[in-house]
Parts: structure tokens; sequence; C-alpha cells
């Protein structure tokens, strides 16, 4: 068995959980972090120092929000 250190990111810069655990294999850890994550949130697994598996935050919160214009038409405008 080895020791295994997950970290859940909200942003590459912001670790929001750091949670250490003995797994009997790099599956069996991935498994448990998967379970330890929320949606869109980046994921890391470290295994006595080498990193084993990674999966970077969701694109769809750190992407700025959309900014819808809205035209009104023509006949509308009475101005």
């Amino acid at each position: 068995m080895a020791l295994y250190e997950i970290r859940t990111m909200l942003t590459p810069s912001r670790v929001s959980l750091i949670s250490y655990g003995d797994f009997s294999s790099d599956f069996a850890a991935i498994l448990a972090a998967r379970a330890l994550m929320r949606r869109g949130e980046g994921l890391n697994v470290w295994r006595e120092g080498s990193l084993v598996y990674r999966i970077g935050p969701s694109v769809e919160r750190n992407a700025p929000p959309l900014k819808i214009r809205r035209v009104r038409p023509k006949f509308y405008q009475w101005s």
C-alpha cells in the first residue's frame, strides 16, 4: 500500500481540499478522489511525490459570463 495525496481545486491556484490516504493501487486512489470532487473542480492525485492523475477545473466555472446585447427592432424605436 502506498500513501496518496488528493487535492481538489476550484482554480489552478486555489486548493479547496487536501486529503491523504493509503490505497492498494493508483486506480483505487483515483476512484476515491473522483468521489470527493465536486462538479467543476480540478483534481490532482499524488503518489509519494509523483503525479498520478490530473483533471483541470471545468471551463464553465472559469469562463466570464456571456454579455448579450438586446437590440430592439426598428419599428419599436420611436425617436
